[in-house]
């Protein structure tokens, strides 16, 4: 009776010592060493990916049995334009916005770690790595051929003037609106909106930009079933107009578009990486060897206890194996005490990443957005 009384009291002494001990909260079956192996580098590897005709996305090699998890890129959208046919010295408005279409993410296909392999005392069930992005901004000023807007950056090589349209007492923007400045004298800023002008200026041509007809504001909004969670501090762009703008014809551009020479504007988009393990429940191997004895046991016995007589003396040891929880991540039991809270489990990649991808106004993804800039003033005079 003393021993089987000895064998209750070690494991309430040893758990009241579990809970009295801030250095160690684990059970005593469990390991964590190997958790944090997943924990501290969730991927192997990531790139950028750029099929050209989605959004692009970034890929990375989840170090849980090297499954892949992707998070798209959220592109920057042209989704208005206005005037639809662009001429030389007639500024061209866009209305510039995130692309609703192109935010999304992919986790990696769950997997079951078993640790160490062959014989494992430790599961963790339901693995899979997640990415989120968070935006990196841009520390270059914008200039005549580069418009920086937060992690975006609007750019041209070609000769185009870009210019915010926010911006409005900027010397660029009034070369591009003020009719006759400079000696200038564009006849379509001349000219009355009755015979097909712009005699208003830039504020003419801002009447013809449509509204986009989907216009979101921020991506701390849930759009296509993602929050903030993927995209935390993605917030709208502060530059919602720019416009194009440039004296010459575009026959010598590098761009086309339906078989004319045009011009070309990219967009890049700048963003860290930031990728996690996640499981549903960590588990432990619990043994426990129970001994049965029966008569019917004469000729299968592992021992024969004489002790037992006249009871049954030829004897089995059943041996159990259960699989308890340690701790599930957000749910009880907690793995905040081993693991700390995993909200906090995503880790940065660095340097900075960067994707170039617009959305075009007709709703294709490209590199870049070919720019057509006609020249027709002889034309288009004064009647």
């Amino acid at each position: 009776m003393r021993c089987r009384l000895l064998i209750v009291l070690v494991p309430v002494l040893l758990l009241g010592a579990y809970f009295a001990s801030p250095a160690d909260a684990r059970p005593s079956a469990a390991n964590t060493t190997f958790v944090w192996d997943y924990i501290r580098q969730p991927c192997t590897s990531a790139s950028v990916v750029d099929s050209g005709s989605s959004p692009a996305r970034v890929v990375c090699s989840s170090i849980a049995g090297a499954r892949l998890a992707s998070v798209n890129v959220p592109a920057p959208w042209l989704p208005a334009r206005a005037p639809q046919l662009s001429l030389v010295g007639i500024p061209t408005f866009f209305h510039l916005d995130w692309d609703p279409q192109s935010v999304g993410a992919e986790d990696s296909a769950p997997l079951t770690i078993s640790y160490p392999a062959g014989a494992p005392t430790e599961k963790l069930i339901n693995v899979r790595t997640q990415l989120r992005l968070r935006p990196v901004a841009y520390a270059a000023d914008s200039s005549e051929d580069r418009l920086v807007t937060g992690n975006a950056a609007i750019v041209t090589s070609d000769s185009i003037y870009l210019i915010d349209a926010q911006n409005t007492g900027s010397l660029n923007y009034g070369y591009a609106c003020t009719p006759g400045l400079e000696d200038r004298q564009n006849s379509l800023l001349e000219v009355g909106k009755d015979y097909g002008g712009y005699r208003d200026g830039c504020a003419s041509i801002l009447e013809l930009l449509p509204k986009p007809a989907s216009h979101i504001p921020s991506l701390e909004r849930p759009l296509a079933g993602f929050t903030s969670e993927r995209y935390p501090g993605w917030t709208n762009l502060d530059m919602p107009v720019f416009l194009a703008f440039t004296p010459f014809a575009s026959i010598y551009g590098a761009g086309t578009d339906q078989g004319s020479p045009a011009f070309q504007i990219s967009a890049t988009t700048q963003f860290q990486l930031e990728a996690r393990v996640v499981f549903d429940e960590q588990q432990y191997r619990h043994e426990e060897t129970t001994i049965d004895c029966q008569w019917s046991y004469k000729d299968d016995y592992d021992f024969i206890d004489w002790s037992r007589w006249p009871r049954p003396i030829y004897c089995r040891r059943n041996t159990v194996v259960t699989w308890p929880v340690v701790c599930r991540p957000g749910g009880s039991p907690s793995c905040d005490p081993y693991y700390g809270d995993a909200s906090n489990w995503w880790v940065p990649y660095v340097p900075a990443l960067e994707a170039t991808q617009v959305r075009r106004p007709d709703g294709t993804y490209a590199a870049t957005y070919d720019f057509v800039s006609v020249q027709s003033q002889a034309v288009l005079t004064t009647p």
